[in-house]
C-alpha cells in the first residue's frame, strides 16, 4: 500500500502503541491500515559453517512516530545517547513476546529464536533508528533446504518494508556464495479494502500482516 501522512495522535493507540508502551489516546480520527511506517534493511548473519545464525535487521521510523516516542529527550549528547537505547531496550522487551516482528522458516517449518542482545539506536536526520541482531536458537543450513524470512507486524498496524532498490547483505566468514532475494507482497484486493476500512480501535487481526509482508529466499552454494 501507497506510504501516507498520519497525525502524531494517531501512533497514541492499537497494537504499535501496545507494544511500545505509548499512552491511549480518546477522540482520536479513525485511520486506515497501516498507522505507521518502518523502512527496514536487513543482514543475514552466518558462522564459520556457512549456517544462518541470525538476522539482522536496521529499522528508520517515520517522523511522525519520531515526533513522540522522543519528546521530552533532550540535554548533553550523553544523556540523549542514554535515553534513546533505554528506549530501545524497552522497545525490544516487549516484541520479545511477538519474536521482534520476525519469521524464519527452513523448509517450510518455522525455526525458533533467541533473545537479542545485541542493538544500538539513535536519530538520523530527524528520524529514531534501531539495529539489533535477533539470533536464531538453533543455527541452520541455508544449503540443506529452502531458508527464508519475513518482518512484519502481524496485525499490519505497522507497515515494514524494506527500503525500494534494496539489496540483503550477509556478512559472516563464508558469505560469498549466498543471495538473498526480496519477495514483494502480492495482496489480495478483499485484503487491501480490509486494510483501507478498519480503524486505529478495531479488534486486532492478527492475519492481516503477513498479507502484506515482504519474503526474502536465501540461497548459498
Amino acid at each position: 500500500m501507497t506510504r501516507s501522512t498520519i497525525t502524531i495522535d494517531s501512533l497514541k493507540g492499537g497494537f504499535l502503541a501496545l507494544l511500545f508502551m505509548l499512552a491511549g489516546a480518546s477522540g482520536v480520527p479513525a485511520v486506515a491500515h497501516p498507522h505507521a511506517w518502518i523502512d527496514l534493511r536487513s543482514t543475514v548473519v552466518l558462522d564459520a559453517q556457512g549456517r544462518v545464525v541470525a538476522i539482522e535487521q536496521q529499522w528508520l521510523f517515520d517522523v511522525f512516530y519520531t515526533a513522540f516516542a522522543t519528546k521530552g529527550v533532550s540535554g548533553a549528547a550523553g544523556t540523549r545517547a542514554e535515553a534513546l537505547k533505554a528506549l530501545a531496550r524497552s522497545n525490544l522487551q516487549n516484541l520479545r513476546s511477538y519474536d521482534y516482528f520476525t519469521e524464519v522458516r527452513s523448509g517450510g517449518a518455522k525455526v525458533a529464536l533467541g533473545t537479542v542482545s545485541e542493538f544500538e539506536s539513535g536519530l538520523r536526520k530527524g528520524r529514531l533508528w534501531l539495529r539489533f541482531v535477533v539470533p536464531l536458537a538453533t543455527p541452520v543450513d541455508p544449503n540443506e533446504r529452502a531458508f527464508a524470512f519475513a518482518v512484519f507486524d502481524p496485525t499490519y498496524y505497522v507497515e515494514i518494508l524494506h527500503l525500494r532498490g534494496d539489496v540483503v547483505a550477509f556478512r559472516g566468514a563464508r558469505t560469498g556464495g549466498c543471495s538473498g532475494r526480496i519477495v514483494p507482497p502480492n495482496p489480495t484486493t478483499e485484503a487491501v479494502l480490509l486494510a483501507q476500512a478498519m480503524d486505529r480501535d478495531a479488534t486486532p487481526d492478527t492475519t492481516l500482516g503477513s498479507v502484506f509482508a515482504e519474503r526474502v529466499e536465501v540461497t548459498c552454494r
